[in-house]
């Protein structure tokens, strides 16, 4: 059965311990210029520790999960991640891997991060799921937008006349950022902290994201997209991505056989949103790293093997 970020992966996960404070070294830098001297020299600095990083065991993939984030991060998530990498005696790297089985981040929010991140934590109801597919429908056409295909509830609602030479599918509203981001048991103290560690990392690495999304706002047409089902089921495990570039989404950057190299996304109801560039942008690049660092394969395994998450 495949992994569906819809099923929560964050459900399962013990309590992310907080970590006992970060360098205060990394602050300069992340106040300068991309072009001014530190940052040239924390950049070069960043290349040469992951090149000598020693691994701790044969499945140490330290270097290469954080040389996938180097790679992959935009502007000023870029340069926070490098400071504190710069920051991080070698050792400690793998601790600022906040991944599951309880490991720990060496970075962690401050009261005013998390406060704010706390408050973008509430549910999303099905009828409000229900209500954005209507609206991605109507701005889409009542298309899938890869592939052009009509769905197959509109397709039954056409005058005979115009089926005619018609493809139609199942559809589904993809979400770009995934829904599991905002269902959480309010009950559960443990999943509810993991969340908002989750929004404050996406929020520090992905700064575009703040003010336009959170766990409260998931449910909102410029973070979704008509998709038929087959290919709603990849792009929710991130197995290929959009990039904006006005109104045309280009370049899939992972392969797929069916999606053509350029989509043009309509706009048949001006009132709904557009698919936001900045969440586009973010998808794309969570995408790159879970590719490039094995993690997606690695989580795609472990839910495969029981649903159980990474140690």
């Amino acid at each position: 059965m495949p992994f569906l970020w819809h099923d929560d992966p964050l459900a399962g996960l013990p309590e992310i311990a907080p970590h006992p404070g970060r360098s205060e070294s990394s602050s300069s830098a992340l106040s300068s210029p991309p072009t001014s001297p530190i940052v040239r020299q924390i950049d070069t600095d960043v290349d040469d520790i992951l090149r000598n990083y020693r691994p701790i065991h044969s499945g140490d993939d330290t270097a290469k999960v954080l040389r996938a984030f180097v790679d992959n991060l935009s502007s000023q998530g870029l340069s926070t991640l490098q400071s504190e990498i710069h920051a991080t005696n070698p050792h400690q790297l793998r601790q600022l891997l906040a991944a599951g089985g309880g490991k720990q981040p060496l970075v962690t929010p401050s009261p005013n991060e998390s406060e704010f991140a706390m408050t973008q934590i509430e549910g999303s109801s099905q009828t409000a799921q229900k209500s954005l597919k209507e609206e991605c429908l109507r701005r889409d056409g009542n298309r899938c937008v890869a592939l052009g295909v009509i769905d197959s509830t509109a397709y039954t609602n056409m005058p005979p006349g115009e089926r005619k030479g018609t493809k139609c599918a199942n559809t589904q509203c993809s979400y770009i950022l995934p829904f599991a981001l905002s269902n959480i048991d309010k009950r559960n103290a443990t999943q509810t902290k993991n969340h908002e560690t989750t929004w404050w990392a996406l929020y520090r690495y992905f700064p575009a994201l703040k003010n336009k999304i959170g766990a409260n706002t998931i449910n909102q047409p410029s973070n979704a997209i008509t998709l038929i089902s087959e290919l709603h089921r990849e792009f929710g495990q991130f197995t290929f991505g959009f990039k904006a570039a006005n109104e045309i989404l280009d370049d899939p950057p992972y392969y797929t056989s069916q999606v053509p190299a350029f989509v043009i996304v309509p706009q048949e109801d001006a009132e709904v949103q557009r698919p936001d560039p900045d969440i586009l942008d973010v998808h794309m690049r969570i995408g790159r790293i879970l590719q490039l660092s094995g993690i997606g394969f690695a989580i795609r395994q472990s839910f495969a093997r029981g649903g159980r998450p990474l140690k």
